[in-house]
């Protein structure tokens, strides 16, 4: 009986100049298969356990994107993107990355008419 390995890509987090299809033809390369891509844009592909990875692309492998691995529950594995903090607070220390809906303790800041400038790091 065959032992598959699982992955998923959430194709929305992708940088904005990563192309999807770059991304699905890579792991391709690395012996994934892609299963589906449901409506949410998130990608699920397997590959047989001791599949061998061919060595460029193993070699290559730390410097494109990182995708997050799942078990076979596709419970969350390994890690993905480490993004860095954009703003800072220097009284409590919150940070925000600049990514996604704005940290409520900057959007207060705003509100209050503050430059959100000062926070950058």
């Amino acid at each position: 009986m065959s032992e598959w390995e699982y992955r998923k890509i959430a194709l929305n987090q992708l940088p904005r100049k990563t192309d999807d299809i770059d991304l699905l033809c890579d792991a391709g390369e690395e012996g994934w298969e892609l299963v589906v891509i449901l409506v949410n844009n998130v990608a699920y592909l397997k590959r047989q356990l001791g599949d061998p990875v061919p060595e460029a692309t193993a070699r290559g492998a730390a410097s494109g994107p990182q995708i997050a691995n799942t078990n076979s529950n596709g419970a969350r594995v390994g890690r993905g993107y480490e993004v860095k903090a954009k703003y800072r607070d220097p009284k409590t220390n919150e940070t925000w990355s600049g990514r996604g809906r704005m940290a409520t303790w900057l959007k207060r800041k705003q509100d209050a008419g503050e430059d959100i400038d000062d926070y950058l790091v």
